[in-house]
């Protein structure tokens, strides 16, 4: 009865930062429009993938059954999770372009754009497709592996060779990214209320992946759209003050978004 009750306490509630479970996850958006973002145009979800990767089982593994009530060993002793060769996936680091090993695998950028992203774009901008004719413009953000060489190339290449752009974002201005700008912070507020009603403990890891993805799957493409023209915005903004970001304390990052714009299905269009 202690032991049970001594999980529920620990399940319940994160005495540490270090507690609380996190997951990694990738998501693309984009905006098709003419002319200017000025001018309302569609909204985007290109990808939302969990990064993980594959591992094979070197041995039989066993669900956690709790600690020992006399040595606090922790025990695994629960029914079979998987058996020895089986594949499973798990949560890994996120890299430019290192895919790791089997035993220390890794969710590779390269990997992920080539195989999924670009092919996606592809798709869209081919003779037939929803988009034909539309140039591309790839902007990746600072993040270490966006930064990390071998990333860097394989995308200035691929964008060259299909006579797209890549245009990465400036160094320390997180408010010229539509994702960064907007569509997170919109994510993380929905995303708490999400988890709430699907636990009252510490998620897990299986649970925050899932409230992410009803999160995504709901999110209108006019919120992805109001985040790309209101990045424009801003743009105009950084230049006028010289690349200064004091503004962003002030009512002109209030750029009268929702005064110039009507939702529509796929994004927005002006008033």
């Amino acid at each position: 009865m202690c032991e049970a009750l001594g999980l529920n306490r620990q399940e319940r509630f994160a005495y540490h930062k270090n507690h609380i479970n996190k997951v990694m996850g990738t998501a693309v958006v984009g905006l098709a429009f003419e002319g200017s973002p000025n001018n309302g145009g569609v909204g985007l979800k290109i990808a939302f993938t969990r990064a993980q990767a594959s591992k094979i089982a070197a041995k039989r593994q066993r669900e956690y059954s709790g600690k020992d009530p006399v040595t606090g060993a922790m025990r695994y002793q629960g029914r079979v999770l998987r058996e020895k060769g089986d594949a499973y996936s798990v949560d890994v680091c996120v890299t430019g372009s290192n895919e790791g090993t089997s035993d220390d695998p890794k969710f590779s950028l390269v990997r992920f754009f080539r195989e999924v992203v670009f092919q996606i774009i592809l798709d869209w901008v081919k003779e037939g497709g929803d988009f034909e004719g539309y140039i591309p413009v790839i902007q990746g953000d600072q993040a270490g592996p966006h930064e990390e060489e071998g990333f860097k190339r394989f995308t200035k290449d691929f964008c060259q060779q299909h006579g797209w752009l890549w245009e990465p974002q400036a160094p320390q201005m997180p408010h010229m990214n539509a994702c960064d700008l907007a569509v997170f912070p919109s994510m993380s507020k929905r995303h708490s209320a999400v988890t709430r009603k699907s636990t009252g403990s510490v998620a897990s890891k299986d649970t925050i992946w899932r409230a992410a993805e009803t999160v995504w799957t709901n999110m209108p493409a006019s919120k992805i759209a109001r985040s790309f023209v209101l990045a424009w915005r801003l743009a105009s903004v950084v230049i006028k003050k010289k690349g200064a970001n004091t503004f962003l304390n002030s009512k002109e990052v209030h750029q009268r978004i929702t005064q110039d714009f009507h939702d529509t299905e796929n994004g927005v269009c002006p008033r």
